[in-house]
């Protein structure tokens, strides 16, 4: 099992049409084979950055997903609603 983190920062005034699209994402995220949980985090002193966790089965079920047309599609709608790229991290357990 892996976890993967995902932080993004939003634009000012971005943050409403940014949730509405991260919850189109995590609803095609649990149709994918492999996807176990997740979770999406607003970080309390800074209300436009956003962290997900998101637990998968495999790194290989996460990189299907990651490089999926379907996630490309997603992220294509959320890229321009950010100040920055988001930084994405796959976490394996020790």
């Amino acid at each position: 099992m892996i976890r993967v983190l995902i932080e993004r920062r939003v634009a000012e005034g971005m943050v409403e049409v940014y949730q509405l699209a991260v919850r189109e994402v995590r609803r095609e995220a649990t149709q994918q084979p492999g996807y176990i949980s997740g979770e999406t985090l607003r970080d309390a002193a800074d209300p436009c950055r956003y962290v997900i966790i998101s637990t998968w089965k495999d790194e290989a079920d996460w990189e299907r997903w990651a490089g999926s047309d379907a996630r490309r599609r997603l992220l294509a709608r959320i890229a321009p609603l950010l100040e920055e790229p988001e930084r994405v991290s796959v976490l394996l357990p020790v």
